[in-house]
């Protein structure tokens, strides 16, 4: 048969997923095989006819900066697009099953061939170009506990399109919210992280994680928490207190956030603080002493401490985050001086935030505890 009188199918959009131990050595013999010099004597008389198929090597492309974790773990794979019959050809070659090292596929734990769409393709091809990408074997170890509620989510981001993950981690930054979110691919236990994806790169799998999440983070635990406690401490509130203690869960599942900005981390843990103090959690002395800490060490009055023993007055907040982390400490440990400090505070400072303000009026039907004797 004359070669050039074959007709050929299209490639197709689906790439088997093979492996080899030297990517060097299986690049040049692909490349060999492509061109036609891997035949036997017999087909090369015979005029067998060579279908065309395309590979890639990726450890060959990647960049002199890529992680050691993508360097190790894409060395040995490669990546052929080709007719079921083209691979069964290259698979079962002289050169290939003579060799102590043979191309072979990669299969799930079901024994399976793997084969990808161009897409999944494309998407992996950007791993190793993309420094922010990280890859590891086996289940990952998050860095913060895993969410109760909103790890689902779906990349919105070139070539990742709607491929579902589990957020790793959050961290609030300067510019915006940082996420790090881990991606199953090619079946097994290999999983992909996105380092440094912001809020606008991630779609949320559920409208209440899409709201707390996205955006400013802060406000928007602050607004949830002045809900609870516009009612929490009245009278009367059953049915709705259990509906609030679910969405202090929801709110206290990202406790573990990372806060880059000192302000912002301040504020944040005296959300915490009166999340975890009105599920009665362990975990509010811990941030309740933590708050004490950066209290004392801000020295919030130039008055000697010996002085404030002396009076029933709390010493009056030097700034507004001081006055915030005093609330929080006041909602958990009940102590009236708390609120007094940051009421006068508020009173004589008009420049300070209407949420500090708010917290104000939402604890004022607060029992306090004995005022101490002077």
């Amino acid at each position: 048969m004359d070669k050039q009188e074959v007709q050929f199918k299209p490639l197709g959009d689906r790439w088997y997923v093979m492996v080899h131990l030297s990517p060097q050595w299986i690049d040049s013999m692909l490349e060999r095989e492509s061109r036609g010099e891997l035949l036997t004597t017999e087909q090369q008389e015979e005029g067998y006819p060579l279908e065309p198929f395309e590979y890639y090597v990726p450890y060959l492309y990647m960049r002199p900066d890529v992680s050691d974790d993508i360097r190790r773990i894409f060395h040995h794979f490669v990546f052929v697009r080709a007719s079921k019959k083209r691979i069964q050809e290259i698979v079962a070659s002289d050169w290939n099953t003579r060799t102590r090292l043979p191309l072979t596929h990669y299969r799930n734990r079901a024994g399976t061939e793997i084969t990808i769409s161009d897409r999944e393709f494309q998407q992996l091809r950007d791993v190793i170009y993309n420094r922010q990408l990280k890859i590891f074997f086996g289940i990952p170890t998050p860095s913060v506990r895993k969410m109760e509620v909103g790890n689902k989510v779906l990349l919105n981001k070139k070539n990742w399109e709607n491929h579902p993950g589990v957020i790793e981690s959050i961290r609030l930054k300067k510019n915006g919210i940082s996420i790090r979110v881990t991606f199953n691919f090619l079946g097994r236990t290999k999983y992909i992280t996105f380092d440094d994806l912001h809020d606008g790169d991630v779609i949320f799998a559920d409208n209440n994680t899409e709201q707390l999440i996205s955006g400013k983070l802060i406000q928007n635990f602050e607004k949830e928490i002045l809900s609870v406690l516009g009612h929490w401490f009245k009278k009367g509130q059953t049915e709705k207190k259990l509906h609030e203690i679910l969405r202090l869960r929801r709110l206290y599942a990202y406790a573990d956030i990372q806060i880059d900005e000192e302000d912002d981390r301040k504020r944040f843990t005296a959300l915490m603080l009166i999340c975890a103090r009105l599920l009665a959690l362990n975990a509010s002395e811990r941030f309740e002493s933590q708050l004490q800490q950066w209290l004392d060490e801000s020295a919030m009055s130039d008055e000697p401490q010996g002085e404030n023993a002396k009076t029933q007055q709390c010493p009056m907040p030097r700034n507004d985050t001081d006055a915030y982390m005093m609330l929080a400490l006041f909602i958990s440990n009940r102590d009236p001086r708390l609120r007094d400090a940051v009421k006068a505070y508020h009173k004589a400072s008009p420049t300070s935030p209407a949420v500090l303000g708010s917290f104000i009026n939402k604890v004022r039907d607060i029992r306090t505890a004995r005022r101490p004797r002077a």
